[in-house]
């Protein structure tokens, strides 16, 4: 009993004391944003892989290709970000490079099928370029020009997979808005821009519109036996890697490729490139016109050499050039 009222004696003073202050305030720790941790998302790690993207060189009827690395989320998919990749345009550094899908025009999807890739594009994808004028098949230019432009669209797409994603073709869907479309897949009025809504073929790969080594020697050639120094300028490496020479003007190109040996024929075979892809080497076989008469020869060396992207020839190559005994 004794001991009991001794208890309630020591409590009896602290039930009279006051506080200032709540006593679980001691016991409050204040949290920040920064002291949460964040919330776990799936496929964050952010992968990367070096591509090959097909874009129009310059004005050329043909591709050229640019490497970048594309950084994709397994979410996301590496073939779908290397196509809106393409869609977006060449890089800044790729100055000679020109994009060719109309503006507003989106990847929606891509999905493999065995060796086949689906892609679904935007409805913009149809829309005209801002500099194609209405009346565009009365001119002679344009009435090439326009359908080449799709032409070169679809290829850069054909190409771009084919090089990438371990695919033979590529089928093209058209996102619509009309629920009694029969297909979404593209049609051959895309090309001809007419009513032909027969479907379009699944896109192959076309060698003959990608400037490869050995393509771009067989542009050389022709350019060189037709006398088209202007179009052949193009080729010319800025900087010659035999002997550090720089390009000269084009009227003095054109003055210079003139008194050189004349071209009667020739065809490009074989080619390798080196290690580094750097360059590449072709031989063309022909005959030049030496003295009105025609002087053939075999297997000549012809070297190019890749200068952003695109494969060149530098001036040395073109110049000095003997008829063989």
């Amino acid at each position: 009993m004794k001991r009991l009222l001794l208890l309630l004696l020591l409590c009896l003073p602290l039930a009279g004391c006051s506080y200032d202050h709540d006593p679980l305030e001691s016991m409050a720790v204040t949290v920040t944003d920064e002291a949460i941790p964040a919330p776990a998302v799936a496929d964050l790690p952010v992968l990367s892989e070096s591509a090959t993207l097909w874009f129009r060189f310059g004005e050329e009827p043909l591709l050229a290709p640019e490497s970048r690395e594309i950084g994709y989320r397994q979410s996301e998919g590496y073939a779908r970000r290397l196509l809106e990749a393409l869609v977006q345009g060449p890089s800044a550094a790729s100055t000679e490079l020109e994009g060719l899908f109309p503006p507003g025009t989106q990847v929606r999807s891509v999905t493999k099928s065995g060796r086949l890739m689906f892609v679904t594009l935007s409805r913009h994808i149809m829309n005209s370029f801002a500099d194609e004028p209405a009346a565009w098949r009365d001119q002679p230019r344009w009435a090439v020009e326009v359908p080449l432009r799709r032409e070169l669209a679809m290829q850069s797409i054909a190409a771009t997979l084919t090089e990438n994603c371990d695919v033979d073709a590529v089928i093209i869907l058209v996102e619509q808005t009309d629920p009694a479309t029969d297909s979404l897949r593209l049609r051959n009025g895309y090309y001809t821009l007419d009513d032909d809504t027969t479907i379009a073929p699944p896109l192959a790969r076309d060698e003959s519109l990608l400037l490869s080594p050995i393509r771009t020697a067989e542009i050389l050639l022709q350019c060189w036996q037709e006398s088209d120094y202007a179009r052949l300028y193009r080729y010319v490496a800025r900087i010659d890697p035999a002997s550090g020479g720089v390009r000269p003007a084009e009227s003095d190109f054109v003055q210079l490729m003139t008194a050189q040996p004349h071209l009667l024929y020739a065809q490009a075979a074989g080619g390798s490139v080196s290690a580094d892809g750097q360059r590449a080497l072709v031989s063309f076989s022909g005959a030049w016109l030496a003295d009105g008469a025609e002087q053939p020869f075999e297997a000549l060396p012809l070297t190019l050499v890749r200068e952003k992207g695109v494969w060149r020839i530098g001036l040395t190559q073109l110049t000095g050039r003997e008829a063989q005994p």
